[in-house]
């Protein structure tokens, strides 16, 4: 008997299709997966619902049943100012879809990110708690959150926020995935010739850095839906922290590379022509036919392997309310990286 639809907004990102994957199957849930192009999944319980918010249209979906969402989705554009307009609106598009679709909407989570605490800033406090301030440059995570708390206020519903950072899976349609980042680059180097340099300053690969599981992700979702609190915030991700410095080798191993030493790089410009590069290794390999631009964002890219500053979140809190799952960082980059393989994304 079906207790919960969950609607995953954003399901072809690799947090929204880690969600939709993991529920699959299950008799208690049923999903609707929705996104300009959502994916494509062999159980009964899951549909599919293609839908671009950004371009308001009627619904033929039947929502009505919907108990629970989550907003994963992302809307890309040049600059974080940019980024905030796209991405405000974005939400606020999905609201309204929540409120004149949803009338059994219970529960609603919000995934956010580092940023939240001025990560994409330069150096801040760390370890990060969710009690600490907004950044006075303000960021569309803030607009989100004050949307969705007036938007509860007024229906009933209960909400939480989820802070993951730098969210790794085997989605395809993500270009802001490292896993594909890394194995993209990592393939055309190999092609190249070259060895697996770090493409990025030496104190970037030296500074302290976290990630976050899709599938841990996953169930922390799922988690937050069953909360009695409402409006709380939490930090999610493996739990533990990492170097780039020690952890290159062990992603050269996967590819079989010569790890090679931190060599500061613009991706956005030494990547910029390897398209054509990427379509012969394409068909050399046998690989799924994704185009290099859809798999990555080589900026995002920039971005993390420029971070020479700490980046640590203080997970305390989600634990303190139940929310007791971990990983080994090291680990899991190489597990999802042999994925990346073994589902023929990259050779």
């Amino acid at each position: 008997m079906v207790e919960r639809t969950h609607l995953v907004i954003g399901a072809s990102g690799v947090i929204g299709a880690a969600h939709v994957r993991r529920l699959a199957g299950r008799a208690e849930d049923r999903v609707i997966a929705l996104a300009r192009r959502p994916p494509t999944v062999a159980a009964a319980n899951v549909s599919a619902l293609a839908l671009d918010l950004r371009r308001p249209e009627p619904v033929a979906s039947d929502l009505e049943p919907v108990t629970h969402a989550v907003f994963c989705a992302f809307g890309d554009a040049p600059g974080w100012e940019a980024q905030r307009t796209v991405n405000t609106a974005l939400f606020s598009a999905a609201l309204d879809l929540l409120r004149n679709h949803c009338p059994r909407l219970i529960h609603v989570t919000l995934l956010q990110g580092m940023k939240a605490y001025g990560s994409h800033l330069g150096p801040f406090r760390t370890p990060a708690r969710e009690s600490d301030p907004r950044v006075p440059q303000g960021h569309y995570y803030y607009d989100q959150e004050d949307l969705l708390a007036e938007s509860t206020a007024r229906r009933g519903w209960r909400w939480t926020i989820l802070r993951p950072h730098v969210v790794i899976g085997p989605a395809r349609r993500s270009p802001q995935n490292l896993a594909a980042v890394l194995a993209t680059y990592a393939a055309i180097r190999r092609s190249q010739g070259l060895p697996l340099a770090f493409p990025g300053p030496p104190a970037a690969f030296d500074a302290l850095y976290q990630a976050t599981d899709a599938d841990l992700l996953s169930k922390a979702i799922e988690w937050a839906g069953t909360l009695a609190v409402s409006g709380e915030t939490f930090n999610i991700t493996n739990g533990d922290f990492f170097r780039w410095r020690h952890v290159w080798p062990k992603i050269a191993s996967v590819f079989e590379m010569e790890a090679g030493a931190a060599e500061a790089m613009m991706l956005r410009e030494t990547m910029s022509k390897a398209g054509p590069l990427w379509d012969r290794l394409v068909v050399q390999h046998g690989l799924e036919s994704n185009r290099l631009d859809e798999l990555v964002s080589w900026p995002f890219a920039d971005y993390v392997f420029g971070t020479t500053w700490d980046v640590m979140a203080d997970t305390l809190k989600c634990r303190r309310h139940g929310f007791l799952e971990f990983l080994d960082s090291e680990q899991m980059l190489v597990d999802r990286l042999r994925e990346m393989r073994d589902l023929k994304i990259v050779p």
